[in-house]
């Protein structure tokens, strides 16, 4: 029985995880963008990875837009041919390092926008990318998760809204490393118990668990410890799927004291670990 809905963090084991991408932007492929009020271009001058970029540059213009829209969005995209690349669903999340040079010292509060679009307007994706800064390389890593219809993802476009700027400004977006990146092995992103406090007569831990690197439709063998100093007090191997889930240790065969306990969790044959903590306290109906 919980005792208390406190939250509890985790510990998740640094090091660099494998990863598989698959490049959104090659400079083979220049030709498949298309722009508006604004122009594309590959570039070497700024790389964050020593690659080329995507280089959109944009001068606003109140004068020169859409005729019924002068004051209008400036915008890059490109369309994705049918067939399995409009199936993000296999991908763990959308990456790119964006730089932004401009003839402002700062940018506004809504600075541009990544669009996703689907087969409907209901079905699409919109995110500001409030986060991107004048002189400065911004990462962004989008979860797939977030992206309603990630099956069938039939373009991608880069905007800004002239309202935003002053007429006149100029802008540079360098974007890199523009890719759908997942695990490539079975990785703890989030371990935690659901409360970080327990009564120690209760017969499980209820543990909150989001698993990257496993196939759709698989499952991989977590094994799952519960420690006090230096002293295992609990073990089982838990079933994990890809994605956010609960998952519980078993403690109905073990008498356990009040105290500070660990958990520790590891998947992947020992690629990827993590801990937390756990207070177990005195159950009030002895």
């Amino acid at each position: 029985m919980l005792l208390l809905p406190v939250l509890a963090t985790a510990a998740i084991a640094a090091g660099p995880p494998a990863l598989e991408r698959m490049p959104l932007f090659t400079p083979a492929e220049l030709k498949a963008w298309s722009t508006a009020e604004s122009t594309v271009a590959v570039s070497t001058d700024r790389t964050h990875d020593g690659a080329p970029t995507l280089h959109w540059h944009v001068t606003v213009d109140y004068q020169t837009g859409e005729p019924k829209y002068p004051i209008g969005w400036p915008r890059v995209s490109r369309g994705i041919p049918a067939g399995p690349l409009r199936d993000w669903t296999k991908w763990d999340y959308l990456h790119a390092w964006v730089f932004v040079a401009s003839s402002r010292d700062k940018l506004p509060a809504i600075p541009a926008g990544l669009g996703l679009h689907t087969p409907d307007r209901a079905g699409a994706f919109q995110r500001t990318l409030t986060e991107l800064r004048v002189g400065q390389w911004v990462e962004l890593k989008l979860p797939i998760t977030q992206i309603p219809r990630a099956h069938d993802v039939r373009q991608i476009q880069f905007h800004i809204a002239e309202q935003n700027y002053r007429d006149g400004d100029q802008l540079d977006f360098q974007v890199s490393d523009f890719a759908l990146v997942r695990y490539a092995a079975p990785t703890i992103l989030d371990f935690a118990p659901e409360s970080a406090v327990l009564y120690a007569d209760a017969a499980q831990i209820p543990l909150r668990l989001h698993l990257a690197g496993v196939p759709e439709g698989a499952a991989t063998a977590l094994a799952c410890e519960l420690h006090r100093e230096a002293r295992k007090v609990a073990a089982a191997t838990l079933r994990g799927t890809r994605g956010s889930q609960i998952v519980a240790l078993p403690l109905d065969r073990h008498r356990l004291a009040p105290g500070e306990y660990e958990l520790r969790a590891v998947v992947g044959g020992g690629t990827s670990t993590a801990t937390a903590r756990v207070r177990l306290v005195s159950t009030p109906w002895k």
